[in-house]
């Protein structure tokens, strides 16, 4: 079960006043300018899982704003060990929404221009603690259209990434 946004804040409100932790969110990996490609909007909507995949016991999941179809992040749940590394994929094009969420293959989406890259950031002993970590938004939806986003981890030790289904909105 994953703990509620506020309860896990007002933990955060609480050992930060105690100078137990210093962020909630997690941290960039070294030596990665990561931050650079988040869009970083507003986290204030409603989300719902567009996609997960898994790795061992680590789970990956592409989460979309459901209201504004304004962002989408990405957030490893269910166990999460310091270190492990996440990140969200945006293409750097638009795609055309249809009447359901589309699926497009890695391919498609590197034909269509590619994609950026928000992150890898990597979990902290708190987000381990929580078993939640998660990345900043990237942009999901422009003047009727919507990027191609997907999740994306790499548990600690290994040296293979697992990523979710590219993920493109609906009308």
């Amino acid at each position: 079960m994953r703990a509620s946004r506020g309860a896990v804040l007002a933990s955060v409100v609480v050992l930060s006043t105690m100078g137990l932790v210093g962020s909630a969110q997690a941290a960039a990996a070294p030596g990665v300018a990561s931050a650079d490609n988040c869009d970083r909007l507003s986290d204030n909507d409603v989300v719902a899982d567009s996609g997960h995949a898994t790795a061992g016991d680590r789970q990956i999941t592409v989460y979309t704003a459901k209201v504004t179809d304004a962002y989408a992040k990405a957030a490893i749940e269910g166990y999460v060990a310091r270190y492990d590394k996440v990140w969200i994929d945006r293409s750097v094009n638009l795609f055309s929404m249809g009447s359901s969420p589309g699926h497009p293959s890695t391919a498609t989406v590197q034909s269509n221009g590619g994609w950026k890259q928000c992150g890898p950031f990597e979990a902290t002993w708190w987000n381990a603690t929580v078993n939640y970590v998660e990345t900043p938004t990237v942009r999901l939806q422009l003047s009727g259209k919507s990027y191609a986003v997907r999740a994306c981890m790499m548990p600690k030790g290994s040296s293979t990434g697992t990523c979710t289904a590219w993920f493109v909105d609906h009308t």
